[in-house]
């Protein structure tokens, strides 16, 4: 009863707001699609199509007064090349049907993720969108992480729901989350909920090792990692990050068999399906695939043709999946697809790194700076943590890996316009100081210009 009245209060506010706003419309599917209620209640509510209704309150109002999706940004056309090759890649799916659902699925979110940046429009706006995705998520990964620790380290088998069903995407996606939770702590105003993002952080880290994944593992020692170099005094961070870490071994203790579980990541003698060796399989396998269809075999092709290029006969097993989103792109979506895939985000890096270089301009705002350098370095880290523990788990079409990509190429040009405007408001400072000091010299009477020493030439004589 508490979860339907808690989701209720916040549904039918938003819908109402949604109405008349379309950037809330866009928060409310946001935290609709990362909170994911219709499986967090005891109830079904699926039959009531909430997510399409959501879908329609942001793209129609939009395309009916003129909003379109931003498509000028590198990172827009990166991302519409990748869904341009997953269109050809349905010319030789294996499996059309499924194929075709999820290229319906990827123009969808692509279509919101391109509104969004139209509709991030400003500094506000971001901070608000950056809040919403981080506590969104990470609401259900603090709680989980929390239930462990007073439960003396329970072990989660299972994900939240999506694309995060399972433990290892769910620990990936956790560790994604991390460090925007750290950032939306950093640029929110009040105090409480200041201290519950960070809060969140450790219990977060948590509800990781309680899911015994060690892509997850991997995944926050990454994104960890690439935090603490970002910061201006990293030896500091490097000591707190291990000051921070030896509480989460001691809770590392209280899960039976866990290190022993971090200690197979390099095991080569298992045969089953998890194993280091298994994974080198299927991704030669995918290879084959590739080499066999450029084109790729379709979204989600890849287990139904598994069996017709698996060269051991079954040895792992019968339709298995790839296990590495970065290779999954390769054999679903071909080479095209794969180059457009590393395109992206090689571009996400740079805008990222870029966005947090517009940080130092000293001609802007103390606030803007804050936000530059605290989102990018939090941008960063997140997709850090991504391409190590994406590695393991095929997650390509999650969604949030392309709602961060919607972020980070809507703060990159929030940046760029901040620091156009800062630069323009200099030049007219100068501008004006200048016609000042030409007023104030042309005002003064020509006698101020006589030499002090000059006297008449009697009064020298004398």
């Amino acid at each position: 009863m508490l979860r339907t009245v808690f989701v209720i209060l916040i549904l039918v506010p938003g819908l109402v707001a949604a109405l008349r706003s379309r950037f809330a419309a866009l928060l409310l599917y946001l935290w609709y699609a990362l909170f994911r209620p219709q499986e967090w209640l005891w109830w079904d509510m699926s039959s009531l199509r909430v997510s399409m209704l959501l879908g329609v309150l942001v793209v129609v109002p939009c395309l009916a007064t003129g909003v379109f999706p931003y498509l000028a940004h590198p990172i827009s056309i990166a991302s519409l090349l990748f869904f341009a090759s997953s269109t050809l890649a349905q010319i030789n799916a294996v499996d059309p049907v499924t194929s075709f659902t999820w290229l319906e699925q990827l123009f969808r979110l692509l279509l919101v993720c391109l509104l969004g940046v139209s509709l991030i429009s400003d500094q506000r706006r971001f901070k608000l969108t950056l809040i919403v995705i981080a506590a969104s998520f990470g609401f259900h990964s603090a709680k989980a992480g929390l239930m462990s620790l007073l439960g003396g380290g329970v072990r989660l088998s299972d994900g939240l729901a999506g694309a995060y069903t399972d433990n290892n995407g769910y620990a990936v996606a956790i560790a994604m989350i991390i460090p925007l939770l750290v950032a939306a702590g950093q640029n929110v105003n009040h105090r409480w909920a200041k201290y519950a993002f960070f809060i969140a952080v450790p219990c977060s880290v948590l509800t990781v090792v309680s899911t015994f994944s060690r892509g997850g593992f991997l995944s926050v020692a990454a994104g960890a990692a690439a935090f603490a170099a970002l910061q201006k005094q990293r030896f500091a961070a490097f000591a707190l990050a291990g000051v921070l870490a030896l509480p989460v071994g001691v809770f590392m203790t209280m899960q039976e068999g866990y290190f022993d579980r971090l200690g197979t990541i390099r095991s080569y003698e298992e045969t089953n399906e998890t194993s280091a060796l298994g994974r080198i399989h299927f991704w030669r396998v995918a290879l084959d695939m590739a080499v066999d269809r450029p084109l790729g075999v379709g979204l989600f092709g890849y287990e139904p043709a598994y069996d017709q290029y698996d060269f051991l006969h079954g040895q792992f097993g019968r339709r298995r999946s790839v296990h590495s989103s970065h290779i999954q792109t390769l054999a679903e979506t071909g080479f095209l697809g794969a180059a457009a895939w590393v395109l992206t985000w090689l571009l996400a890096f740079r805008a990222a790194f870029r966005i947090r270089g517009r940080g130092s301009r000293a001609n802007l705002p103390r606030e803007d700076q804050e936000l530059f350098v605290t989102g990018g370095n939090g941008l960063i880290a997140s997709m850090s943590a991504f391409l190590v523990g994406g590695s393991f788990v095929s997650m390509a079409l999650n969604d949030l890996t392309w709602f961060t990509f919607a972020l980070v190429t809507s703060l990159d040009l929030i940046s760029r316009r901040a620091c156009e405007a800062a630069d323009h408001q200099r030049v007219d400072t100068e501008a004006n100081a200048t016609t000042a000091t030409t007023t104030q010299t042309e005002a003064v009477p020509a006698a101020a210009f006589v030499p002090v020493t000059w006297r008449p030439v009697k009064e020298r004589a004398r």
